[in-house]
């Protein structure tokens, strides 16, 4: 997946077979601002961004989007990357064992306690920060991962209605008729020889 948010939503645009100009339409753009935030001349408002995640329905847009925002400020972990939500679960699931095995939330405990941070504490108050930074990290790309289905999902028959089949009833494309016939249960029994018979 694309590292910056212009690559990431050329990406997505052509992973969706749009031009630039339809692109633009569906996220109610001018083609003029569209082709400035792929081409990397700006970057979208908030509000557009959420627009061409929707539009490109490619959810994991935003992360990048996030990223690219962010990271004058320093707020988001610099591991963060679309992956696959398999591989994204792992990860978060992984980290949080991490942090609990390493008892990370009694030592900031510890350290909380007296409300200050002093010197001694400084070292292991900026390794739990790390830890949490990749928590934090793992859980966005869980949330925004490659693979995540769009928000408008095709409706699915419930269960056990599909269409397509019915056990015991022809479908509804089916010129055949389906007779029942009745059928026999065989039980094998057992042989004083060792064997089994029917």
């Amino acid at each position: 997946m694309p590292q910056d948010y212009p690559s990431a939503l050329r990406s997505a645009r052509q992973t969706t077979r749009l031009t630039q100009e339809q692109a633009a339409e569906l996220a109610d753009v001018s083609l003029e601002s569209y082709k400035a935030y792929e081409y990397g001349g700006r970057m979208p408002p908030r509000e557009t961004a959420v627009r061409l995640c929707e539009a490109l329905e490619a959810p994991w847009l935003a992360l990048e989007y996030l990223k690219e925002m962010a990271e004058p400020l320093g707020v988001l972990p610099e591991s963060i990357r679309v992956q696959s939500l398999p591989t994204a679960v792992i990860t978060l699931i992984n980290r949080v064992f991490a942090f609990a095995d390493r008892h990370r939330d009694r030592q900031l405990l510890t350290i909380a306690e007296d409300g200050i941070i002093d010197e001694a504490e400084r070292p292991m108050f900026d390794e739990i920060t790390g830890d949490l930074d990749g928590i934090i990290g793992a859980a966005l790309q869980v949330k925004y991962t490659s693979d995540a289905p769009p928000k408008t999902k095709k409706e699915r028959p419930e269960a056990a209605t599909s269409e397509r089949s019915v056990q015991g009833l022809a479908s509804k494309n089916d010129s055949k008729i389906i007779i029942p016939h009745p059928t026999r249960i065989a039980s094998p029994t057992l042989s004083r020889e060792g064997g089994v018979s029917r």
